[in-house]
């Protein structure tokens, strides 16, 4: 298959690329100029690597390299400063621009496998543009059936080693083995889905082998189907690193519009013969094995 990929340079989007490209498929990376090329450096002799700084750049991008799949994982948390704007560029209008891209090119059906979030669209602007832009991309193939079919994947939680150290998970796991001597967390009520990343990677592979299974606008959720409290889940981080910091649940407030729980429905993926093979207990032990222990 020729696959293009956005965010390559990412935790999911190389995660993606090296299985990918280890299953002999033809792919293009779509990365933001300049950005560290570090997690994909041993993949570089086998892809195509486009940085494009334009909006015409993106459109010819996905003529000129005629994907079957256009795989879109790129997006901004808004946890580094980005500003309102940015948050929108990088989650509704790069994938308005690849959309453009696909539509205004003669040519077969091309499967668009979208990442997009479980969390309510008004609980950050992160989630409100990755769900404004499911809304679109499905708006799109259903005017255009015989050009695009457009997969929603609602994705829970993912971790794993190399992870951004913004995110949850990764803050919990560096605190602790570290020893950090004060973890301050909200009271941990929330409940989540934490699913790990070769878990996510081979449930994006059943998705994209089993294309033809969906609708033209469809969704999906992607997870583990099991979703303990984040308090539990820092509890676990805390005895599984025999860690002496002190975790402070409390000392944050929780977010307006807190979603408290998020739990994938995965029988439609187990239907497609995939299940999960890291429970979460063996997923925090191999992100500290290969994180912490290499």
């Amino acid at each position: 298959m020729n696959i293009l990929l956005t965010g390559g340079t990412g935790f999911l989007g190389s995660a993606l690329a090296k299985h990918w490209t280890n299953s002999g498929h033809k792919l293009t990376l779509l990365v933001r100029p300049r950005f560290s090329l570090r997690r994909i450096q041993p993949l570089l002799p086998f892809v195509q690597i486009a940085e494009c700084s334009s909006d015409i750049d993106i459109t010819k991008l996905v003529q000129n390299s005629a994907p079957d799949f256009i795989v879109h994982t790129a997006c901004a948390y808004g946890r580094v400063g980005e500003t309102t704007l940015q948050i929108f560029d990088a989650n509704v209008r790069l994938g308005m621009l690849l959309l453009d891209g696909l539509l205004t090119e003669t040519g077969g059906s091309v499967g668009f496998i979208n990442t997009c979030t479980v969390l309510d669209p008004f609980c950050n602007n992160y989630a409100l543009s990755k769900n404004q832009f499911a809304q679109w991309g499905g708006a799109l193939a259903h005017q255009n059936p015989t050009r695009l079919k457009f997969v929603n994947i609602r994705l829970q939680h993912m971790y794993g080693p190399g992870d951004d150290l913004s995110k949850f998970t990764s803050n919990v796991l560096h605190a602790c083995f570290s020893h950090q001597p004060q973890l301050p967390l909200t009271a941990g009520e929330q409940c989540r889905d934490f699913i790990f990343i070769d878990d996510v990677v081979t449930a994006y592979d059943v998705v994209m082998k089993k294309i033809h299974e969906f609708s033209v606008s469809d969704q999906i959720d992607v997870g583990s189907g099991y979703a303990p409290s984040l308090r539990s889940f820092a509890e676990q981080v805390h005895a599984m690193t025999r860690s002496r910091t002190e975790l402070q649940f409390g000392a944050i407030p929780y977010r307006a519009n807190e979603t408290m729980l998020c739990k994938a429905d995965i029988s439609r993926l187990m239907n497609f013969g995939w299940q999960p093979a890291y429970s979460l207990e063996q997923g925090i032990q191999k992100t500290i094995d290969l994180e912490f222990n290499p």
